[in-house]
């Protein structure tokens, strides 16, 4: 048996999209892009002709931002608007790092056990340190009394 030590070496790079599906997903887009126009342009002829036709496939510029937006706020808080009350109000209690109940700590264990979803959210913000958000400042002040 050898003790050489094996190496891995890459030969070449692979990339996420390949230059021969380039047009396919031009031609991709482009057709979301027509069915939406048409889906705009039926709306439209149904309500009365309200816009003018060189308006309809424009109007994905504003509904774009409106639903990469939802997804946004999906992906963090969940399809339930009842949860995305973390968003516009609630009482902050920030972690220390030097802690070691930062290192153990289990989101969704500590969430179940102080009332779910509704009641608290956890979360980090820009990389900065971990938070605790209550959606009312009495449960907020107890478990700051109780563990802090």
């Amino acid at each position: 048996m050898s003790t050489k030590k094996k190496h891995r070496v890459y030969y070449h790079h692979h990339e996420i999209i390949d230059d021969n599906d380039t047009y396919g997903l031009i031609a991709l887009l482009l057709a979301i892009w027509g069915l939406y126009w048409l889906t705009v342009h039926w709306v439209d002829y149904l309500l009365g002709d309200w816009l003018v036709w060189w308006v309809e496939p424009l109007t994905i510029f504003v509904v774009l931002p409106v639903v990469v937006g939802v997804v946004m706020v999906v992906e963090e808080y969940g399809w339930n608007p009842l949860y995305w009350w973390p968003m516009f109000w609630g009482t902050k209690i920030y972690l220390d790092r030097d802690t070691d109940f930062y290192m153990e700590f289990d989101e969704q264990e500590f969430m179940q056990n102080n009332g779910g979803r509704i009641n608290v959210h956890c979360g980090n913000w820009r990389d900065e340190d971990m938070y605790i958000k209550f959606r009312r400042k009495r449960d907020a002040v107890i478990y700051s009394l109780k563990n802090l």
